[in-house]
């Protein structure tokens, strides 16, 4: 018995754990036309610039896309295995494979932001590194969103 509610708890924790991580999708992912002109007003972009950040992003548009269908998947089939009670092996071994995909995801953010970087001038890059942190603070983090605390 005593078993069967530590199995029960790990695999709660692990689904919150997973679900704290889709939180964690890079902001470039979802920057559209809205969220460049929020860049392109704070950083007072220069045309040549809003297009070259366009193109960065429509360059790795598919790669992204990929690889949060994929994420989204290999989430959705480990907490399908912890709910129907799977062996730990194969919880442990699709959980390894989200580890690796949440790690691409990094890197490809670290690209975007490599990216970012060449495009805007020394002072866009040190007022970008002020300003994003404020700019979504205090917002609700989750899709149905309870507000940050």
């Amino acid at each position: 018995m005593a078993h069967e509610k530590s199995g029960w708890l790990k695999g709660a924790m692990l689904g919150l754990g997973l679900a704290l991580t889709t939180a964690a999708v890079p902001a470039e992912a979802h920057m559209g036309e809205r969220g460049l002109g929020w860049l392109q007003t704070e950083l007072e972009l220069r045309d040549d610039q809003v297009q070259a950040i366009r193109q960065l992003h429509q360059g790795q548009r598919e790669a992204r896309r990929e690889l949060h269908r994929s994420l989204r998947e290999a989430r959705t089939a480990v907490r399908e295995l912890v709910l129907q009670g799977a062996d730990e092996a194969a919880i442990q071994a699709k959980t390894a494979e989200v580890r690796e995909l949440m790690g691409r995801a990094v890197e490809l953010r670290v690209e975007t932001l490599k990216g970012l970087a060449q495009i805007l001038t020394p002072e866009q890059r040190e007022k970008l590194a002020k300003l994003r942190p404020r700019h979504f603070m205090g917002k609700p983090r989750f899709r149905g969103g309870a507000p940050a605390a």
